[in-house]
């Protein structure tokens, strides 16, 4: 079954975005902070390995298997000769008093580990490296004595409780500096060198931690020689900047957190949700289920609907393969044509249980206590037209837990009020939107003809197993 850990494989057709955003890092001029923006479950994670692969052609967060089917299936170090790499998952270190202390800390750990991979430099190089190295911790000691100080004199200098640390911009120098001497491995680099921190999970941590740890990267880390890369939900960040503002003056923090994020991060590039849905599960089903046959009437039939019945999001069609390879073996029919309509008219009714369940837990729960319940979904599907011209009988139709529900299709308005309009049109919902009743399509698609009966052994199939 598939589980949730990122990938080095392109299994989405980023492959081009990839690219674009590599070459973007490794050219542009520093002191640069990218954003990569992606709603939860779009592959934000994944999206920065294949990044980070493609930048150096290596990944240490993944396990060697993977790199090394990665580097079978596309090169990557492109820009390895002058590129380093650094991975910092922010929430955990969130609830550090100082988070841009802990991604030092992280840069040198890592910067070092390298180093000591590396082949043997020369005896001058190594002394110099561990300079550099010893230079690091000692300057991210003196960042973190400052800012704990700072915090304590509500983020004022106070000179003489700091005499032993440095003004900002000084501290900055020294940095560069040292991480300059640490890319160069003490001898002359022939090409210029960078490093890149991906820092990932920003919008997981609570709102003060991801506030301290872009601050401190504003204030310490705009480095001549670092691009820092934000993996984020940007509104869930813009939302916890905000939430850090509240009661401060200076107008709606709203629009002061989308001003600070603009001014800290100019350059960002946004996911796209998944182009076809259906040719994404029937992938994932190739490790889920062995039966071609199935597989072939599940792309049938969640396509013969004319609107989409899918989610655009890789994290809910995973968990949507996984439970399709555990139901499979419920259809009366395993093997056959693929294009058998008895066999793809089974898969439909599987595939509406199966996004049921999947997706809408407490709708399953009623569904499977009372089966009958199913007229009332496909009237609730179809209540749409009764609202275009009499919006209070659709209301009156809508059962009470089907509310928070949004139903992905509309009619189209209607000329007279005389009789309902036949033809429907998307609405264009959010496909990142957990709340939208993608399979209404299907649903309509299949009209009145399912009974309660024909849903019976995928609703009980465990009770008969």
């Amino acid at each position: 079954m598939h589980n949730d850990e990122p990938t080095l494989l392109d299994a989405l057709e980023r492959g081009a975005l990839i690219q674009e955003v590599g070459d973007a890092i490794a050219r542009c001029k520093p002191p640069q902070v990218f954003g990569v923006h992606g709603d939860w479950g779009l592959g934000k994670t994944s999206f920065l390995h294949q990044v980070q692969w493609y930048l150096t052609g290596d990944c240490p967060q993944q396990p060697e298997e993977a790199t090394k089917e990665a580097a079978e299936r596309r090169p990557g170090g492109v820009h390895k000769a002058t590129v380093r790499a650094v991975w910092f998952d922010a929430w955990r270190y969130q609830n550090e008093e100082a988070p841009v202390v802990a991604l030092l800390h992280e840069m040198r750990t890592q910067l070092s580990w390298q180093k000591r991979t590396s082949r043997a430099a020369s005896r001058t190089a190594e002394v110099i490296t561990r300079g550099a190295l010893l230079s690091l911790e000692e300057l991210t000691r003196k960042i973190g004595f400052q800012y704990s100080s700072f915090r304590q004199a509500n983020r004022e200098w106070e000179s003489e409780n700091l005499a032993a640390t440095l003004p900002s911009h000084t501290l900055r120098e020294h940095l560069c500096k040292a991480i300059d001497q640490l890319l160069s491995g003490g001898g002359r680099a022939r090409l210029p060198r960078r490093l890149v921190v991906f820092i990932d999970d920003v919008d997981r941590c609570e709102p003060e931690a991801a506030y301290r740890l872009l601050e401190g990267l504003k204030i310490y880390l705009t480095l001549d020689n670092c691009v820092f890369v934000l993996g984020m939900n940007q509104k869930a960040i813009e939302e916890a900047i905000a939430q850090r503002m509240k009661g401060e003056t200076g107008g709606d923090p709203t629009m002061r957190a989308a001003a600070y994020m603009e001014k800290l991060c100019q350059n960002v590039w946004r996911l796209p949700a998944v182009r076809r849905p259906t040719q994404v599960l029937s992938g994932l089903l190739e490790d889920t289920v062995s039966s071609p046959a199935f597989r072939d009437w599940i792309t049938w039939g969640v396509e013969e609907p004319e609107h989409p019945c899918l989610p655009s999001n890789p994290r809910r069609l995973k968990g949507l393969a996984n439970l399709l390879g555990r139901l499979h073996r419920r259809l009366p029919m395993q093997e056959g044509e693929s294009n058998d309509p008895e066999a793809i008219y089974e898969a439909q009714l599987l595939v509406i249980v199966a996004c049921v369940y999947q997706f809408h837990h407490e709708l399953y729960l009623r569904w499977e206590a009372d089966p009958g319940l199913y007229d009332r979904i496909r009237e609730w599907c179809g209540s749409v037209r009764t609202r275009a011209t009499a919006p209070e009988a659709g209301e009156d139709r809508a059962l009470p837990f089907l509310k928070p529900l949004t139903l992905p299709l509309r009619s189209a308005e209607p000329e007279t009020t005389e009789a309902p309009p036949e033809n429907f049109e998307t609405t264009f919902p959010d496909p990142t939107d957990a709340n939208v009743f993608w399979i209404q399509s299907l649903i309509l698609h299949l009209g009145p003809y399912p009974t309660p009966e024909q849903f019976e052994p995928y609703l009980h199939g465990d009770r008969h197993e």
